[in-house]
């Protein structure tokens, strides 16, 4: 099976927003299929490192 691959560009603002919204995601978790519910865990991760880089960056170009 092939996989599509997607890249999106984000300001700060939203790379927060989405954080957020992912790990609410988790929070309100109803159950359901356990792939999507790994698929949110290893998104918030991942959103977590660009947020934590782009923070990182921002701070140095101030």
């Amino acid at each position: 099976m092939d996989h599509a691959i997607a890249h999106f560009s984000y300001d700060l603002t939203a790379l927060r927003l989405e954080y957020k919204t992912t790990c609410d995601a988790l929070m309100y978790w109803r159950g359901g299929d356990p792939a999507e519910q790994q698929f949110l865990l290893d998104k918030k991760q991942e959103v977590f490192r660009a947020l934590a880089e782009a923070s990182f960056s921002d701070q140095i170009w101030r």
